[in-house]
């Protein structure tokens, strides 16, 4: 038995596939029906899939970025690590006069994870919230050796050409331009109590609390005064769960408050003074793992000192702060340690025949690449298959191709998108279904692709089903030559089904295309389906048609 992962997804439109000439759809328990109602089919259609490995691929600016270690049974390893340019809250600061980091003041980094919150605490007693896109067996447990760098290498808006926008690539030749230019040790080495913020780091999914406190730090009730009792502390502000890291007070002394006031005027001149932050993560226990996204959009420094308003003598001393935010260009890392049988199956891979298991992986990992139709014997451009299709001028009513999944152990991607990788752009059932739930990692359920697991082990995958009725009838149907092409087929996991976007990847001979879909970049997981040269009948790869003969 099987069911698809919708996690609670009630639908909150279900619309049918926008189309003129849209005749048929069903929408049954699996979404994506199997009952077509004594219409032909055709599943003798020539299909050809293989997998491709992408190489390095463009990693600088992505939506959503993440940090950590990744262990996959099947596929192997992934370390993450991140760069981020840094910009002044507010421009050409005024530090007032004897300005001073004193023993009172702090320097910390807030990096929120992607949460929701569950409930709401009592009085000063934390929210309670929980992660989302969290991955790792040993999420809650794991810990890391984190290590926060200044970062002396700038991360340019443009290239040599000064009309196209800067690339960045994942993999070792830009990481290390970015770690053979840190400078000195790290911005959060301490020794004490606040060592094991750095060697002993956790991801947590607690609420951060900062409590009122007086100028000698003590903590302060409703009334002002100073209190040992926890709960008659008086909360100043509540963060919702993230990365929260002492920084050296000495070290941003000298940065910022020692600064010439020119490297603070505007914030490009700043980028070019401090260039920015790099995030390394080395797993403590090479069998525990706990990778998260992090939302650096949203990050800061938040740097406290003492100065005074004027050059009096007399004059107060005040307790101020300056917020460095981390925004700007980003580049996110991946180190990757793939197991033997993963690079064996990606170097056996054959164009020419297909495959006989499919490997889809994310990051810098791999796609597959379908050709449907078979040869063109008479090179005219159109396969035969597509041009006897074509001559009988039949009516599609539906469409499908189905993937088997086969469980090696690997932890599946929960959703694969299928593309046109010649113009690396959606297909027409992609554009054309507006339905949605209430996660919105579901929408789009008419076109489909979401993992169907075993009804009693929701660990294995099952098979995804991707329905392309509009594409195949605008193949076989359409009468524009310059829309009706019969397009190579991409398919990719990914972790955001509304975003069809591409980016570069480095080789893009050896890849095959120029392109990768940036949904699947930020996804680190993967899964492995039979292809079209299975022995095995019932989970082989096929393309499904569902027609009427015109009359």
């Amino acid at each position: 038995m099987r069911k698809i992962v919708l996690k609670s997804a009630l639908l909150l439109s279900v619309m049918f596939l926008i189309s003129c000439d849209q005749d048929f759809n069903t929408i049954g328990s699996d979404v994506i029906g199997d009952d077509h109602f004594g219409l032909e089919k055709k599943e003798d259609v020539n299909v050809i899939a293989y997998t491709k490995r992408t190489g390095q691929v463009q990693s600088n600016n992505l939506p959503s970025n993440m940090l950590g270690y990744y262990s996959d049974p099947f596929f192997g390893t992934t370390k993450a690590s991140f760069v981020t340019q840094l910009t002044l809250a507010s421009v050409n600061p005024n530090f007032g006069f004897e300005a001073d980091i004193t023993t009172t003041d702090s320097v910390y980094l807030y990096v929120p994870y992607l949460s929701k919150q569950t409930a709401t605490g009592s009085g000063n007693e934390p929210n309670t919230y929980e992660l989302n896109s969290t991955y790792g067996e040993d999420f809650e447990t794991a810990t890391f050796d984190l290590k926060i760098y200044k970062s002396d290498y700038f991360l340019r808006d443009f290239g040599t050409n000064p009309e196209e926008r800067q690339k960045y690539y994942s993999g070792a030749t830009d990481r290390s331009l970015v770690e053979a230019n840190l400078d000195g040790v790290p911005l959060n080495e301490f020794t004490g109590a606040l060592a094991s913020e750095t060697t002993a780091f956790k991801f947590s999914k607690e609420e951060i609390i900062i409590y009122k406190r007086n100028a000698a730090g003590d903590f302060l009730d409703s009334s002002g005064n100073v209190t040992t009792d926890e709960s008659a502390r008086v909360v100043s502000q509540r963060l919702a769960p993230g990365m929260w890291i002492n920084l050296d007070p000495l070290r941003f002394k000298d940065i910022i408050l020692n600064a010439s006031s020119s490297d603070l005027i505007n914030n490009n001149i700043f980028k070019e003074y401090f260039k920015g932050l790099y995030f390394q993560m080395t797993e403590n226990n090479p069998d525990e793992d706990a990778l998260a996204y992090l939302d650096f959009s949203k990050g800061y420094i938040m740097m406290q000192y003492h100065s005074k308003d004027t050059d009096e003598a007399t004059a107060e001393v005040k307790k101020k702060s300056v917020r460095i935010n981390m925004t700007g260009n980003t580049i996110n890392f991946f180190q990757n340690n793939f197991s033997s049988a993963y690079e064996t199956a990606l170097n056996n891979s054959n164009s020419t025949t297909g495959d006989e298991l499919l490997y889809m992986k994310g990051n810098d990992g791999s796609v597959v690449f379908i050709d449907l139709f078979g040869p063109d014997t008479d090179a005219n451009d159109v396969p035969d298959q597509l041009e006897q299709l074509r001559s009988e001028k039949i009516l599609v009513n539906d469409a499908f191709l189905t993937f088997y999944v086969k469980n090696d152990g690997q932890k599946n991607a929960t959703r694969i998108y299928l593309y046109d990788a010649t113009n690396n752009a959606p297909l027409l059932d992609y554009i054309f279904d507006s339905s949605t739930a209430t996660d919105p990692k579901n929408n789009k359920l008419l076109f489909g692709g979401i993992l169907e697991v075993d009804e009693d082990n929701e660990d294995l995958g099952v098979k995804f089903k991707i329905r392309i009725r509009s594409h195949i009838n605008n193949i076989i149907n359409g009468d524009n030559p310059d829309t009706n092409k019969n397009v190579r087929l991409g398919l990719s996991v990914t972790d955001n089904i509304a975003n069809s976007s591409s980016y570069d990847v480095f080789d893009s001979v050896n890849f095959g295309n120029e392109k990768l879909p940036i949904a699947s970049i930020i996804s680190p997981l993967g899964t492995i389906v039979y292809g079209n040269t299975t022995t095995d009948e019932s989970k082989k790869l096929k393309l499904e048609i569902y027609y009427t003969k015109p009359n």
